[in-house]
């Protein structure tokens, strides 16, 4: 007779099992959309499709057949590379092809014949070793390209929201640690250890998935610095300096004259952006859009503000965010005095206020209600 605990585990699977076919459903819509959608696509399609393959426990006489849960075990292990080829892509656009991911699931399903010939615990412990492997080096890799990743926004974006990757690297730990989790709930199996792993299971998966809809994908191009490197990208009107790559004897000091000239009207037109024109007041300003306002390039652009102003772009932009926010508020009436922090974020081109607040301390070294407070 079925005991309290365990109908409950079969129901907290049951429910598990429909939550992932639902996503599977829900994800369908975005994967024309983007490439890391349809690679999340791909993975809960295989979480599913393992969750499913558990309805055979119901089944009285095989629920305790060991054989039959490891060779479970094994087939599960399959959903490891699927779930690392999302978080690779996540932080590095374009990187889990097709060919990738189909070469790392044929590695890990390799130890579903290998089991059928020789079902040993060896067997079982080469599959988790494998699966392990690939999550670790994942981890490694999610890390490297997320620096990467945020060096680029930092560099062309004046906004992070919905492009930061913190939340990858985040899940992608949890990740590794929860294949432990499932070593403690599937060895050593009880009822209640399989309740809690399907309910920590559907937690993580429902972060995931919240965030994975709301981020947004910027691909990284490398730019090739062209023969002309002042020209804009869209052949719009361009600071009129050459640079030649090979200057001829005794130019050398002729091209630095041009150069300093050429930066000394990019200094003024990016004067004229930010301080007449306010550029950084439009919340979704990007590299770009200055680069073609002040007629240059984006790399160009990107190289002046490293070498001369020493600064990222987003720091760059963002400085004069808080400037203005300051006025704000050193210059707000009495009258205004119930003007709140986030209006003033907005009024300043913030369009988060959570990136407000740490970039205003990360300046000021205090909050924006207590530099307000202080007025």
């Amino acid at each position: 007779m079925m005991t309290t605990i365990e109908a409950l585990a079969h129901y907290v699977r049951g429910a598990a099992t429909l939550f992932f076919l639902l996503w599977c459903f829900k994800l369908h819509r975005y994967i024309r959309r983007k490439r890391m959608m349809r690679v999340l696509f791909t993975g809960t399609v295989g979480l599913a499709v393992c969750y499913s393959l558990d309805m055979v426990f119901l089944v009285e006489e095989w629920k305790n057949l060991k054989v039959l849960n490891d060779l479970i075990v094994v087939i599960d292990l399959l959903c490891v590379p699927l779930s690392c080829s999302f978080f690779l892509e996540v932080t590095r656009p374009g990187f889990s092809t097709p060919g990738r991911m189909a070469m790392a699931v044929g590695v890990q399903s390799v130890f579903i014949p290998l089991f059928l010939c020789w079902p040993t615990e060896t067997t079982v412990i080469a599959a988790y070793s494998m699966a392990y492997s690939m999550a670790a080096v994942t981890i490694v890799g999610v890390l490297v390209f997320a620096h990467r990743y945020r060096r680029f926004i930092s560099e062309n974006y004046s906004y992070n929201e919905n492009l930061d990757v913190t939340w990858v690297i985040v899940s992608s730990i949890v990740y590794f640690l929860s294949l432990f989790f499932f070593v403690i709930a599937f060895d050593q199996t009880t009822w209640l250890s399989e309740i809690l792993y399907n309910l920590f299971v559907t937690l993580m998966w429902t972060f995931l998935f919240i965030y994975a809809r709301r981020h947004r994908v910027v691909r990284q191009v490398s730019s090739a610095f062209s023969a002309r490197p002042f020209a804009s990208d869209v052949g719009e009107e361009v600071l009129e300096v050459e640079v030649s790559n090979q200057p001829a004897e005794g130019e050398g000091e002729l091209d630095q004259v041009k150069l300093e000239e050429w930066e000394s009207q990019l200094a003024q037109r990016l004067e004229r952006c930010m301080n007449e024109e306010k550029y950084y007041l439009n919340p979704r300003i990007s590299l770009y859009d200055v680069a073609l306002a002040v007629g240059t390039n984006k790399t160009y652009l990107s190289d002046y503000l490293n070498r001369c102003v020493g600064q990222t772009f987003y720091d760059y932009v963002n400085g004069f965010r808080i400037k203005e926010a300051c006025r704000y508020m050193e210059n707000m009436p009495a009258s205004d005095g119930r003007k709140t922090v986030a209006e003033v974020a907005q009024l300043s081109g913030f369009n988060s206020l959570s990136t407000f607040n740490r970039y205003f301390y990360k300046l000021k070294g205090m909050t924006p209600k207590e530099y307000m407070n202080q007025q």
